[in-house]
């Protein structure tokens, strides 16, 4: 027995290693054929595109953003600054020119004057013959006429100071304008118009436009500082064009142009050489290795037992094959609204285990998201959407819960993508649509479990709460044997079924399984009615039989039982309560009236004879129909010979630490403080149904109390 234990151990790790491989393979080889594979079209711009290409993710158009910063900064005018030197350096030049016209004209009358005193005699005086082509280099590049200087010179003292400073203010108000080279001709213009209202001969007002017209420059030069930091914040202000997921790049047929080829390239979908490809799948194949281990690592740490069962192994394995193949097959859709990956986590979550089905459902979402090269909304929707369906299809145990439980799961699911559209696009009447969709395939997954369960169960033998009520009906063939055929058997499985039920809830085991296997735990006495204390009504025919004879038909209950479920097709999991629900408990009774009776003989007495083949209980339900089935029958006495609830409770606990220091409760898997819970969910029962109760008066004392009131009454009437 050791060595076929020791074997089938080996063989579950084999064949789980196996399943871990053959998972890791694949989905390697379908991201592959996917996402990596699609991402590997060599084409450039110029290109007719090969097929349509859709956004995968939402991701920045930079030749777009790029084109309006340019038309941005384009915007940013020319900035200028005063240069105020200009204006210090025309009013110096103003005043030169006039001191050297001065000098200039002094000089020349000067000369003139010492010529002619030189020429002139006693008798002859000549005069100075003034020229004033005076040809002299002026600061200022201005070319004065004669004629110019001979009014110029003509102007006293007074006169001459007033024009020089008429010319610097009307220099000093166009500086005032501010000049560039593009102003400078207007106000030159605008300067000269001022010159003229001040009323001069034509040849001092050519004189002092051309001085005026000889110092006006640009005084605004542009600012290159201020224009750099104006165009960086309007280049800032632009906000990115962006691509949408699901919006469509470039269509099948178009040419490529360079934008959608760099769109394209941002997402993943150009190949630009082995070495890129090689890289992404490496970092692929390492996130899917790490996400493996993080699932192997959370069952082998919290959920053991399910690597104990090469069945839960299979049934996950080719969920997991159903769940990549509904991704790959689903992975071109616009939407993924649409994509009815919780079908897995409801199925895991039926099929195995609730607390196992969250778990994978996160693992299987991170798979989709490559494979479908989803983006952090994608994962979002889907963890949210799988976590609630896998806790809410739980609910579907009662068929009349379906159609309610579909309900809820569509609109967690219209909620959700709602939600996600709101905060990650805003509001687009397209969305709102699409989150509809998303409901409708909440409810549809739903259907499309529900009524794929019976292929489940038939192809793996799992037995789904669906199963398990259905065979808890009291119209079942074998419990309506039970009842016709052996109503004292009939009444003990339902209250042990009853005990089993409320402790197994209890401790959060399988209450479905623990009733179902109550109720047919001893079906194996249908064959030998007489035989079992709780269906005598008159004569125990063991009274007249060997003890050895008496425990094998005891025993047999257990053996006919097997063969009745085989028959009658139960699940493997009642068929194994059935086996288990005694163990290898010794049959006391008869075991000690054979060794009684061997003391007069002097023979031996083989205990393993009076003991129950087993095995001992392997699962918690088990367990729990074992004790409850050891405690109803002791209680029920107990209550029946007038003992208290306290008497009771110790009963039981004698009876618990029995089958404790027989070794029943060794592989079950069942720890002292949930013990201690199914010994108070018995009690609890017991107190129910063995309440103590009124003493009702007899029929005697209720027609004497009659007469003596009827006696009192005509008294009263005498008076």
């Amino acid at each position: 027995m050791a060595k076929k234990n020791k074997w089938h151990i080996l063989h579950g790790k084999t064949l789980n290693l196996f399943f871990i491989i053959c998972s890791f393979l694949l989905t390697i080889g379908v991201l592959f054929a996917g996402t990596i594979g699609s991402s590997g079209n060599d084409i450039k711009v110029g290109d007719i595109s090969p097929k349509r290409y859709i956004a995968t993710k939402s991701v920045e158009n930079r030749i777009a953003t790029e084109k309006l910063k340019q038309e941005a900064k384009a915007q940013v005018g020319p900035l200028y600054k005063h240069d105020t030197q200009v204006r210090l350096s025309a009013e110096a030049d103003i005043r030169d020119l006039f001191t050297e016209i001065d000098n200039a004209i002094y000089d020349m009358k000067n000369s003139a004057n010492q010529e002619a005193d030189a020429l002139s005699t006693d008798e002859n005086k000549v005069e100075p013959e003034y020229n004033y082509d005076l040809n002299i280099s002026l600061k200022i590049p201005v070319i004065l006429s004669e004629n110019e200087y001979v009014s110029y010179d003509s102007l006293s003292r007074s006169e001459k100071n007033n024009l020089e400073s008429d010319v610097i203010e009307t220099v000093d108000e166009a500086f005032d304008q501010g000049m560039t080279d593009e102003t400078l001709e207007k106000v030159t213009k605008e300067a000269d118009e001022k010159l003229l209202n001040h009323g001069y001969s034509d040849e001092i007002y050519k004189m002092t436009v051309s001085i005026t017209e000889a110092v006006l420059k640009p005084n605004l030069i542009l600012d290159e500082d201020a224009m750099a930091a104006a165009r960086e914040q309007k280049s800032s202000e632009v906000e990115p064009v962006m691509v949408l997921k699901d919006q469509k790049i470039v269509d099948s047929g178009e040419v490529i142009s360079e934008e959608a080829y760099n769109i394209l390239l941002d997402l993943g979908l150009i190949n630009t050489g082995y070495s890129e490809s090689t890289i992404r799948l490496v970092g692929c194949i390492l996130i899917i290795f790490i996400a493996f281990a993080a699932v192997y690592f959370y069952i082998i740490s919290l959920q053991k037992k399910m690597l104990d069962s090469s069945n839960a192994s299979a049934v996950l394995f080719f969920l997991y094959l159903l769940a990549l193949a509904i991704i790959f097959a689903t992975k071109h859709l616009d939407s993924y609204a649409i994509i009815p990956i919780s079908i897995f986590a409801m199925l895991v979550s039926i099929l195995i285990k609730p607390k196992i089905a969250v778990a994978v459902n996160m693992f299987v979402c991170v798979i989709a998201a490559f494979i479908f090269n989803g983006d952090i909304y994608f994962l979002m929707y889907f963890l949210l959407t799988g976590t609630f369906s896998a806790i809410l299809i739980q609910y579907t145990k009662k068929r009349s819960m379906i159609l309610m439980v579909a309900v809820a799961i569509g609109v967690i699911n219209t909620l959700t993508y709602a939600g996600i559209s709101l905060f990650s696009v805003g509001y687009m009447s397209g969305k709102m649509i699409q989150s509809l969709y998303a409901g409708l395939e909440g409810i549809i997954s739903v259907v499309m479990v529900i009524g794929s369960l019976p292929l489940w169960e038939g192809v793996f033998g799992i037995n789904t709460r669906f199963t398990l009520s259905e065979l808890a009906n009291p119209n079942n063939e074998l419990m309506h044997r039970l009842m016709i055929e052996t109503p004292g058997t009939y009444h003990h499985c339902l209250i042990v079924a009853n005990l089993a039920e409320t402790a197994a809830y209890d401790i959060y085991a399988n209450e479905t399984l623990a009733k179902v296997g109550a109720f047919f735990h001893d079906i194996g006495k249908l064959e030998n009615p007489q035989c079992y204390s709780e269906n005598q009504y008159s004569k125990n025919i063991h009274d007249d039989l060997d003890p050895y004879i008496s425990a094998q038909m005891i025993i047999s209950h257990v053996e006919n039982g097997e063969k009745l479920a085989d028959e009658n097709r139960l699940p493997k999991a009642i068929k194994d309560i059935i086996r288990q629900h005694h163990g290898t408990t010794l049959v006391k009774y008869f075991y000690m009236k054979s060794a009684k009776e061997s003391e007069k003989t002097g023979e031996p007495v083989n205990e393993k004879d009076f003991r129950y083949p087993g095995p001992i209980p392997q699962s918690k339900e088990a367990a729990i129909v074992m004790l409850a089935d050891t405690v109803e029958a002791a209680a029920r006495s107990s209550f029946s010979k007038g003992s208290n609830s306290d008497e009771v409770r110790k009963l039981i606990d004698v009876l618990f630490k029995d089958k404790l220091d027989d070794g029943q409760l060794n592989d079950c898997r069942l720890d002292l403080k949930e013990l201690e819970t199914i010994k108070n969910s018995f009690m609890k029962m017991f107190n129910g149904m063995y309440h103590h109760r009124i003493s009702y008066p007899k029929q005697e004392e209720i027609n004497a109390t009659r007469r003596a009131e009827a006696i009192k009454s005509r008294k009263e009437e005498q008076k």
